[in-house]
C-alpha cells in the first residue's frame, strides 16, 4: 500500500511537469506536429487525409510517410476539444505519464522479490527525466511508440505466466510498429529475442500465444499489404535520412581510394570497400548515442529536440549510472541480458542515420539507462546523509531543467519549435481578407501546414484546391506550391521579385531575404524581439 502512494505522488508530479501550460511551452507546435493535428481533423471531418487518401496506412504529408497511429490517436481529443494545442500534444502527455506506470511494473516483473524500491526510483527518475519531459510534451512520435514497447515487454513477461496477457503483448507490439519507424526494426527483434530467452517457458500451442500471435499479424496485415504495393511508402523518412542514402561514405571510399590506391593496393582493398567503411560508421554513429557530453553536457543539437545548455540527462545522473551498470554487471539476474539487448536493439535505428546522436531515434533507450541510474540510487539510499546530500543536487538539477525549459528556452529559442511560423501564419490569417493573394517566401518551410492548421481550413476544399509539387527538395520533402490565395515559393528571391510583385497582395518574407528592406507593413519578431519575418504590400 506504502508503495502505491508513493507511486501516485510520482505520477501527480509527472502530471504537472507534462501537462502545465503544455499548450504555450513549447511555445509553439513543430511542423509535424501541425501535420499530425490537421490530419488528424481532416480525417475526422472527410475520413481522408489532407492528399486525399482514405483513411491511410502511412501519412504522405510532406512526403516523408508519417506512421499513422499517432495521427489516429489524437483524433478523439480534435473532437473533444477541437483542432488546437492542447488536442495535438495531450495524447502524448497522457501516455508519457501512463508509461511510468508500465515502468513500475515492468521493474517489478524482470527483478521479482518486492523490488518495490527500485520500481519506484525508477518510475521517479522517468518522471523528472529532462528527456521523458520534453518527448511527454511534444507530439513527436516516439512517446507513443514507447509506450506501446514498454507495454509489449511487460505483458510478455506477463504472459509467461498467464498465456492471456500474450495478447496484449502482441497487440502492441504491432501498434508500436505503427508508431513510430525505428520500431520496425525493434519491435521484430525484440519478438526474436524474447522467443529464443524465454523458449523453455513459452507453451507455443496455448491459446494465448496462438491467437496473441494471430492477432497481431492481423493488425498489421494493412501495413504488409502496403508494403508489397509501395515500398517506399512503409519505409517512408526513414530512406531518405539512411546512412545508405547520405553520399559522404561513398566520397570517402573513393577519397581513400585515390589517395592509396597505387601506393597500397592491398590495403586499398581490404580497408577501402563499403562494407568496412559502412560497418565503421555504423559502429561509430552507435557508441556516439553513450558520449558523455551528449548525454549529460550537451544533448541532442538538432531541432527541435534540443534543451539549452544541458544534456538529456543531469549531470548528476552519470554515476549513479555507471554504478548501476556495474551492479548489475554483478548480479545473477537473468533479467541483466534483456536489459542489454534492449540497450542495445534501441539505438540501431538511429545509428543507421547520419544524423548522430538523435534523441528522437533512440529514444527507447531511455528505460534501460533510467533503470541503471535507479539501480545506483538503491545502493546509496540507505545512507542519509548522503542520501540527503544527492536529494539536494537533484533538486537544484531539476529547478534548473525547469528553467531552461520553461523560461529560457521559449523567450531565446523560441525558433527551434518555429514559433515564427506559427506568428506568420495568424498574421496572414487575420489579415487576407484584405488581399487578392498571400505570398509567402519560406525557405522550404512547411507554412501552408500552419496556415490550414490555425484557420481550421476546411479539409475537404483543400484537398480539392492544393497544387502540389510532388517532387522532393534537397532534403527529400514535398510542397504545397498554392491552395486558395496563398501561394507559396520556396525557390525565388526577395530582391528578384520585390519590383514584380503581384498586384494587391501580402508577402511575407524571411529576415535572411530582406535584411536591408525598410520599407516593410509588418515586423514578426520572436519573443525576445528579434525579427523573423518582414511583411510587404
Amino acid at each position: 500500500m506504502r508503495a502505491k502512494i508513493i507511486l501516485i505522488l510520482i505520477l501527480f508530479l509527472a502530471a504537472i511537469l507534462r501537462i502545465y501550460y503544455l499548450n504555450k511551452i513549447p511555445n509553439s507546435l513543430y511542423t509535424d506536429e501541425v501535420s499530425q493535428g490537421y490530419n488528424a481533423f481532416s480525417i475526422l471531418k472527410t475520413g481522408r487525409d489532407e492528399h486525399g487518401s482514405f483513411l491511410p496506412v502511412s501519412l504522405r504529408s510532406f512526403g516523408d510517410w508519417k506512421p499513422p497511429l499517432p495521427t489516429y490517436i489524437m483524433i478523439p481529443f480534435v473532437f473533444v476539444l477541437g483542432l488546437d494545442e492542447n488536442a495535438v500534444r495531450l495524447p502524448s502527455a497522457i501516455l508519457g505519464i501512463l508509461s511510468l506506470v508500465l515502468a513500475y511494473q515492468l521493474v517489478l516483473s524482470l527483478f521479482p522479490g518486492r523490488n518495490y524500491k527500485l520500481a519506484l526510483f525508477t518510475s521517479f527518475f522517468l518522471a523528472i527525466s529532462p528527456w521523458h519531459i520534453l518527448q511527454s510534451r511534444s507530439a513527436m512520435l516516439v512517446m507513443i511508440a514507447f509506450f506501446f514497447y514498454i507495454s509489449a515487454v511487460y505483458y510478455f513477461q506477463k504472459g509467461l505466466h498467464k498465456n492471456s496477457f500474450f495478447i496484449l503483448s502482441f497487440l502492441s507490439f504491432s501498434l508500436s510498429i505503427y508508431s513510430y519507424y525505428g520500431l520496425r526494426i525493434i519491435a521484430p527483434f525484440t519478438i526474436i529475442f524474447l522467443l529464443l530467452f524465454y523458449r523453455k517457458n513459452i507453451n507455443f500451442l496455448s491459446r494465448g500465444f496462438v491467437f496473441g500471435v494471430i492477432a497481431g499479424l492481423v493488425i498489421l496485415l494493412p501495413l504488409a499489404i502496403n508494403l508489397l504495393q509501395k515500398p517506399d511508402v512503409v519505409l517512408g523518412r526513414a530512406k531518405t535520412v539512411s546512412i545508405f542514402y547520405d553520399q559522404g561514405i561513398k566520397l570517402r571510399k573513393w577519397e581513400l581510394i585515390t589517395k592509396d590506391g597505387l601506393a597500397n593496393p592491398l590495403l586499398t582493398q581490404f580497408f577501402h570497400n563499403n562494407y568496412f567503411l559502412y560497418t565503421r560508421d555504423i559502429v561509430r554513429r552507435f557508441l556516439s548515442h553513450f558520449d558523455g557530453k551528449y548525454l549529460f553536457l550537451q544533448g541532442d543539437t538538432v531541432d527541435p529536440f534540443r534543451i539549452p545548455s544541458m544534456g538529456i540527462f543531469y549531470l548528476i545522473d552519470s554515476l549513479f549510472l555507471i554504478l548501476g551498470a556495474y551492479k548489475l554487471y554483478e548480479s545473477k539476474s537473468q533479467s541483466k541480458y534483456i536489459l542489454l539487448f534492449w540497450l542495445i536493439i534501441a539505438v540501431v535505428p538511429s545509428a543507421l542515420t547520419f544524423i548522430t546522436p538523435a534523441s528522437n531515434r533512440s529514444f527507447n533507450v531511455i528505460f534501460p539507462l533510467i533503470l541503471f541510474i535507479a539501480l545506483g540510487m538503491t545502493s546509496v539510499s540507505k545512507r542519509i546523509i548522503l542520501s540527503c546530500a544527492v536529494s539536494f543536487i537533484y533538486i537544484i538539477s531539476l529547478v534548473y531543467f525547469l528553467n531552461q525549459f520553461f523560461i529560457n528556452m521559449p523567450l531565446n529559442h523560441a525558433d527551434w519549435w518555429r514559433y515564427q511560423l506559427k506568428e506568420t501564419a495568424k498574421y496572414a490569417i487575420s489579415h487576407e481578407k484584405k488581399y487578392q493573394n498571400v505570398v509567402f517566401l519560406s525557405n522550404y518551410e512547411m507554412t501552408y501546414v500552419y496556415i490550414l492548421f490555425y484557420s481550421r481550413y476546411n479539409p475537404e476544399r483543400f484537398q480539392n484546391e492544393a497544387v502540389r509539387t510532388h517532387v522532393a527538395d534537397p532534403f527529400g520533402f514535398e510542397h504545397v506550391e498554392s491552395f486558395s490565395k496563398y501561394i507559396f515559393y520556396n525557390d525565388l528571391n526577395w530582391k528578384d521579385i520585390k519590383d514584380n510583385r503581384l498586384p494587391n497582395s501580402l508577402y511575407v518574407v524571411p529576415l535572411s531575404q530582406s535584411g536591408e528592406e525598410t520599407d516593410y507593413t509588418k515586423l514578426i519578431n520572436y519573443p525576445d524581439g528579434k525579427a523573423a519575418f518582414k511583411i510587404f504590400l
